[in-house]
């Protein structure tokens, strides 16, 4: 899942009066986006970690959220864009801290699962959070190993927090905001430069 911001008609006005000055232009450009990409990054952990209900450490950690700069021409892309990337693919529940087994179920930092319980698997190095399937059958299958057909399967099902709503949300919410900070910084850098500044 991605998001892709391209330049509006207010930022094509802004490129079209500096066209007759193209190096201190792109100058600006490029200061804008590169200040652009990390505010995004900043924002889009911040309220993911809010709407998950996890700790932005923990996202950046898990490698959730990407934000990349392409250049003119970079990808096919016609003009400047930033690309948000968040990985929409369900976090496993041991990801998400320490697990505590209770009688009820087991504790994750913010999050409970009711009826799971703590296993760790053979090649596992942690314990994992797992609960019973509910009308769970053997299913008669070839085994891989011995090439046999035998009843196989196990009644057990790793926990997982969903995440691909709360990205939907997040990009929906970002994409103004981010539109609004690129003109605000565009305004910035070329004040600057205009006014003799001359940093690289």
């Amino acid at each position: 899942m991605k998001l892709e911001l391209e330049l509006d008609d207010s930022i094509d006005e802004m490129v079209r009066y500096f066209q007759n000055t193209p190096e201190t232009l792109q100058l600006a450009i490029r200061r804008s986006l590169r200040k652009l990409s990390r505010f995004a990054e900043r924002r889009t952990l911040r309220e993911l970690a809010r709407e998950q209900g996890m700790t932005q450490k923990k996202l950046k950690e898990l490698g959730r959220v990407k934000v990349n700069l392409l250049q003119s021409g970079e990808r096919g892309s016609e003009g400047y864009s930033l690309v948000v990337w968040i990985g929409a693919w369900e976090i496993p529940a041991h990801y998400l801290g320490k697990p505590r087994q209770t009688k009820q179920g087991v504790r994750v930092g913010k999050h409970f699962w009711q009826g799971a319980f703590l296993m760790q698997p053979v090649n596992a190095t942690h314990s994992m959070v797992f609960k019973r399937k509910a009308n769970w059958r053997h299913k008669y299958q070839r085994s891989k190993k011995s090439g046999r057909m035998m009843w196989m399967g196990l009644p057990l099902e790793k926990q997982t927090l969903p995440i691909l709503n709360s990205a939907i949300q997040v990009l929906e919410k970002l994409q103004p905001i981010l539109l609004e900070r690129f003109a605000t910084l565009m305004q910035q850098e070329l004040n600057f430069i205009i006014h003799g500044g001359s940093r690289v």
